[in-house]
């Protein structure tokens, strides 16, 4: 996609290349149209010939070269003439003039390519009729599930009961309940032992289950259905279509209690078609469809108040158990040197059913040798565990019906995957940035950002990857992959070249052309690694390198394709490294961590593509080279609060939209040239701040995030005029009334997360109606970092929403501590004038308060949440461990520092009297 959208941009006008020229890279797209259209093709199939796939990877290949040569044209052309005046634009014509001339030959070289793909396509005779023509089937393992009684089953008892209540209330409307997970979490054996206990019960007339698969086959599916049904019905039925099939479903349905199963529902159209041959009668008929993907599940309960069924993980005694119940017959069996490897194996099956079976399986079948389990548990997330053993074919075919009915830019986005580790918290954030630097997000799709965070919504629906939600909120700031997605994604990476990992499997050779790198440790894989790398740089899209002992990594000189370079777990980088960063032009994201990197060198200005300059983790880093101001696509730049930013020429940085230090070299001056940005984001620090928001007078009319990262005195008066201001973070060391309307008088604020860290505040704070009329999200926290001794007792904080107040608000939460805040804090807030509101978070800080204090303050939002019906209300406790036994020990404690005080005072005394 991307290399399409490069060779429509150089047939516009702004490139003006030569008549003939233009003629030429027409015709490359319209070649380029047809190749890829031929490669969704096989990317949509599961198996094929050596002969198609040597072609599949040799097209591949061109298309990436193509890619790479176009690159480095539009590099050597430079800028566009839309800006520059008649003189410039003449001059710059005249410079460029034979590289107009050289495109020609690299034009005519390329068709040459395109060319010879195509004879040989001919001379094989591998037309595309061929790839839409009958193959083999092979049997769908889940099959086995829904058609025999699976023996031995664990933790299904629990799961179970939930669907049966689900399924057997009082309500007499056709009511269906959908079971939603993963691949290889028995979403379908738990359907299945539903309907077989149901089912024998004799309370339904007509039952049947059937599996719709990937591809449905409507007719088919109707007609199983029938033939469950209604034998007879069905003997007719032979030559229908679809329609007749469906009338006569009906037809027979109708006036009786009905139980179905759908099992294995891929597609959102899938599921309304299926769902017309059932009536909607009131007879208390029942259908459980099982799906793989969140919105299918929805899409099934939008009819009524039907509620999903969420599959989870088995928890760690249920997986132990079915793990040694199918090896050896017995959870109690396992020999004591088989402990601490079949733990360890377990921990990477993560509690899928599936998985854990298909290794007791192969390890039933094995002599119960503990190199030969440690083996298998070593290969288990490097992706050799489906390589080697023809065993895990069955788990392999499963996940990969996920990865094939991807949309093939999610495919990619999930291929990017196999660069981390096993068990990585993967930052959202920076992955999203990275599937953008690589092209792999389209612009004609909308704002690159949003895309980006579809494309991992997408991914979690359909269960591919899973969220990591925060402890204190509902946030996703990290994701994971399940270890036998992880083996998935690596294993097909492999055969398709798509990156080359190493994770700690010996590597004996590298591909000739490796285009992505991902050095997750030091040993022995890493032997010949720098060589390979310098021998295949111009190739290299992508170079990652995660923390390990002594990684290796090479000069950065001329990696002319290198877009990603991600260089966080190297600490041992030094300047020598990156002297000539510069060279690689292509560069989008770049992420150092080093504390031997000193200084940056001022080539970085001619990396015209850069996006994402990522320097949070460079200690010894104290500047930055004025050249980073010739950054003219840069986004995001990040630096650690050890580095002074350059105020000069941060205007000319348009395209800049967060900013993240703490220093500058010139307040003032970059207060000025902060003026004329864009929409930009900023984090801080408190003093910068200070001296940024100190003048009514400066606007700031880019600005549109701020987060105050350490502590400022007061809200900086200044701040009132930030028209444009939609989310700030802020921590104070004192807060007031005063305070409390400046930040009430900012007009667009959507987002305020207020923290207040030092002094106690002994009295009411009351938000009326005259200002926050946009907020819908605010996050309160109460947290002096003092012990609760040590502050002066009061009566404690009182907050209130006065009628009127805060009229968007959707999301409120309250970080308290019992000891600083009123006993009874929450029966006077006011939650009741918040019409809008649809959560609610209390988190309770324990840390030394007393038991007393905390339950009257729990009994406080009980009250107050019960005039919240419709909001959702979550409350939790946090650092309770450290929370007193009861009063007793309180007292105790306060004695003692008031001993202490006073011993304190006397001696001071002494040494004033001496």
């Amino acid at each position: 996609n991307s290399l399409l959208g490069k060779l429509t941009a150089l047939l516009s006008d702004e490139y003006n290349l030569l008549k003939r020229v233009r003629k030429e890279i027409q015709f490359l797209k319209c070649e380029l149209d047809r190749i890829q259209a031929f490669l969704h093709i096989l990317a949509d199939m599961e198996k094929f010939d050596d002969l198609t796939k040597k072609r599949r990877d040799s097209l591949r290949d061109l298309s990436y070269e193509m890619e790479d040569c176009i690159d480095r044209f539009m590099d050597r052309l430079g800028n566009r003439d839309a800006k520059r005046g008649f003189i410039k634009r003449t001059m710059r014509r005249l410079r460029t003039m034979w590289t107009r001339h050289d495109i020609a030959n690299l034009v005519k070289d390329l068709k040459a390519r395109v060319m010879e793909e195509s004879e040989r396509n001919e001379r094989y005779k591998l037309d595309e009729s061929y790839y839409s023509a009958t193959r083999t089937v092979e049997i769908d393992p889940r099959m086995t599930a829904i058609h025999e009684e699976v023996k031995g089953l664990v933790a299904m008892d629990g799961p179970m009961k939930h669907v049966i209540a689900l399924l057997m209330d009082e309500s007499k409307e056709l009511k269906v309940v959908p079971i939603v997970g993963s691949g290889g979490l028995g979403k379908t054996t738990l359907a299945m032992e539903v309907y077989r206990k149901l089912g024998s019960g004799g309370d339904f007339q007509c039952q049947a289950c059937v599996s719709v698969s990937r591809t449905l086959d409507l007719v088919k599916l109707l007609k199983d259905i029938l033939s469950q049904i209604n034998k007879d019905a069905y003997k007719e039925c032979q030559s229908w279509e679809k329609e007749q099939l469906i009338r006569e479903i009906k037809h027979i349905l109708t006036g009786k209690r009905y139980f179905i199963v759908i099992d294995d529902v891929w597609k959102e159209q899938d599921w309304k078609l299926v769902k017309t041959a059932f009536p909607e009668n009131n007879n208390g008929s029942r259908i459980i469809a099982t799906t793989r993907i969140t919105g299918v599940a929805n899409l099934c309960c939008s009819v009524s108040d039907e509620q999903t069924y969420q599959m989870a993980p088995l928890d760690d005694v249920d997986s132990r158990r079915l793990f040694f119940k199918r090896i050896f017959s017995s959870v109690d069996s396992c020999p004591s040197e088989l402990e601490e490897v079949s733990a360890r194996i377990l921990k990477k099956c993560g509690g899928l059913p599936l998985a854990i079976i298909t290794f007791a399986c192969l390890l039933a079948s094995k002599t119960h040798n503990k190199d030969e389990w440690e083996r298998l548990q070593d290969s288990i997330g490097t992706g050799s565990s489906f390589d080697k053993d023809g065993n895990l074919k069955g788990m392999k075919d499963i996940l990969l019906h996920s990865y094939l009915d991807l949309p093939h830019h999610l495919k990619t986005c999930l291929l990017y995957l196999c660069l981390y580790p096993e068990d990585s918290m993967i930052d959202i954030k920076l992955l999203k940035w990275k599937w953008i630097a690589e092209g792999f997000i389209a612009t004609q799709w909308g704002s690159l950002d949003q895309v980006a965070q579809n494309c991992f919504n997408e991914l979690v629906n359909r269960n591919m990857i899973q969220p990591v939600y925060g402890n204190y909120d509902s946030s996703v700031r990290y994701c994971r992959v399940h270890d036998m997605v992880l083996d998935l994604i690596i294993s097909l990476s492999d055969e398709e070249n798509f990156a080359t990992v190493l994770n700690g499997r010996i590597c004996n050779f590298f591909p000739n052309k490796i285009r992505r790198l991902s050095m997750q440790s030091s040993g022995k894989e890493h032997k010949g690694a720098v060589g390979a790398i310098t021998e295949t740089k111009i190739h290299i899209r992508s170079l990652t390198v995660f923390e390990s002992d002594k990684p290796i990594v090479p000069h950065f000189v001329d990696f002319h394709a290198l877009r990603v370079l991600d260089l966080f777990g190297c600490d041992s980088l030094e300047n020598k490294h990156v002297k000539h960063i510069g060279s690689s032009r292509q560069l989008r994201y770049l992420r150092i961590s080093s504390y031997k990197i000193t200084e940056l060198p001022s080539g970085i200005g001619k990396l015209q593509h850069l996006e994402t300059l990522d320097l949070r983790e460079c200690y010894s880093l104290h500047r930055l080279p004025s050249t980073v101001a010739q950054l003219q696509k840069l986004v995001r730049l990040f630096v650690s609060g050890y580095t002074q930013l350059p105020a000069g020429g941060f205007r000319s940085l348009q395209a800049l939209e967060e900013l993240r230090f703490e220093e500058t070299d010139d307040p003032v001056r970059f207060a000025e040239e902060l003026n004329e940005l864009g929409k930009c984001n900023l984090r801080t620090g408190g003093e910068t701040a200070k001296r940024l928001f100190c003048n009514p007078c400066s606007t700031y009319p880019c600005l549109q995030v701020l987060k105050i990262q350490s502590a400022i005195g007061m809200v900086p008066r200044g701040m009132a005029s930030l028209e444009n201001l939609m989310k700030l973070c802020i921590k104070v060391t004192e807060f007031d009334k005063e305070d409390l309307q400046v930040l009430m008088g900012m007009p667009s604020l959507a987002h305020l997360e207020l923290e207040i860290t030092r002094e106690a505040i002994n009295g009411k704070l009351i938000i009326g109606s005259d200002g926050f009329k946009l907020l819908k999200v605010f996050h309160f926290r109460y947290s002096l970092f003092r012990h609760p001794v040590e502050v002066k007792p009061t009566g404690g904080l009182r907050l209130t929403f006065a009628p009127g107040a805060m009229p968007a608000l959707r999301c409120l939460c309250l970080h308290l501590n019992p000891m600083f805040v009123a006993s009874d804090f929450c029966e006077d807030l006011g939650v009741e004038h918040l019409p809008g509101l649809a959560q609610l978070e209390v988190e309770i800080t324990c840390f030394k308060a007393v038991p007393r204090r905390v339950k009257a303050l729990e009994c406080s939002i009980e009250k107050a949440t019960s005039l919240l019906p419709k909001c959702r209300i979550r409350v939790s406790r946090a650092f309770e461990g450290h929370m007193f036994k009861d009063d007793k020990e309180w007292e105790e404690v306060v004695a003692k520092v008031s001993r202490a005080k006073k011993g304190d005072q006397k001696n001071e005394r002494v040494i004033t009297k001496n």
